[in-house]
C-alpha cells in the first residue's frame, strides 16, 4: 500500500496488487470508468446515486462520502489544494492513454477554480512498455497532435507513448509547480507488486481511495 503524503484533512491510499482494498465506513462512490474525461462532483447535496455513474474524475467536496477508481496500467491522478487554503477538497482521476489525450489532468485543474494545488501521479506503464500501432489507429494519431514533444517516440510501424511525463506536462500547462507534483516513477509493467493489463491483468485493479476527514 502506498499512503499519499496529503494534507491533514485528506485520507487518501493506493492499493496494490493482492491487497484488499480498506474502506472506511462511508458510501463509496467508485463510477464505472470508460477511458474518457468526464469528472463528477460529489458534494454536500450530491453524493447518492440511483444508478453507478459513469465517469474517469471525481471532486470530493464532502465528508459523507469517499471515492475510489481502480487501475492496471493507466495512471492514478489525485490532485489537491493547499492546507491553508480554507477549501477542503480532493480530486482523484483515471488518466489512461485516451484520458490523457484528451488531458483529463487539465480539465480537472480548470474546474478545481483554485490556485496553489498540489498533485501525485501514482505507478503506471512506463515510457519504453507502452506502444500503440502507428498506422490505420485514430487514437494514435490523436496522440501523436496532443503528446508534448518527448513524450512520444516513433520506432518502424510503432509508437511509444510516455503517460507519466505526458500528465505531468499538462499539470505543469495548467500552472502547478513543478516542486509540487509528486511522481511516483513506478512502472507497473515491469513490477510485480503492480496489476498490469498488458502483462496479463485483465480482471485484477489497483485502487485509489480518499476521503475528507
Amino acid at each position: 500500500m502506498i499512503k499519499i503524503n496529503t494534507p491533514d484533512f485528506i485520507s487518501a491510499k493506493f492499493f496494490m496488487k493482492d491487497e484488499s482494498p480498506e474502506f472506511d465506513s462511508l458510501p463509496v462512490i467508485m463510477p464505472s470508468q470508460v477511458h474518457g474525461s468526464e469528472i463528477i462532483i460529489i458534494d454536500d447535496d450530491n453524493y447518492l446515486f440511483p444508478e453507478r455513474p459513469q465517469a474517469d474524475g471525481i471532486l470530493l467536496k464532502t465528508r459523507k462520502a469517499s471515492a475510489a477508481l481502480r487501475f492496471a496500467d493507466c495512471a492514478p491522478v489525485m490532485i489537491w489544494p493547499e492546507d491553508n487554503n480554507n477549501s477542503e477538497w480532493v480530486m482523484m482521476l483515471h488518466s489512461g492513454y485516451k484520458g490523457t489525450v484528451l488531458n483529463i489532468s487539465g480539465k480537472g485543474v480548470g474546474l478545481s477554480n483554485s490556485r496553489n494545488l498540489h498533485a501525485w501521479v501514482g505507478p503506471c506503464i512506463g515510457f519504453e512498455d507502452y506502444m500503440r500501432d502507428l498506422n490505420n489507429d485514430e487514437w494514435t494519431q490523436k496522440g501523436l497532435e496532443t503528446f508534448h514533444e518527448g513524450n512520444y517516440r516513433l520506432s518502424g510501424d510503432k509508437v511509444y507513448f510516455d503517460l507519466a511525463d505526458e500528465i505531468k506536462s499538462q499539470l505543469l500547462d495548467s500552472g502547478l509547480k513543478d516542486s509540487n507534483i509528486i511522481m511516483s516513477g513506478i512502472n507497473t509493467f515491469r513490477d510485480s507488486k503492480c496489476c498490469s493489463y498488458r502483462r496479463g491483468d485483465v480482471k485484477e485493479r489497483m485502487t485509489l481511495y480518499a476521503r475528507i476527514k
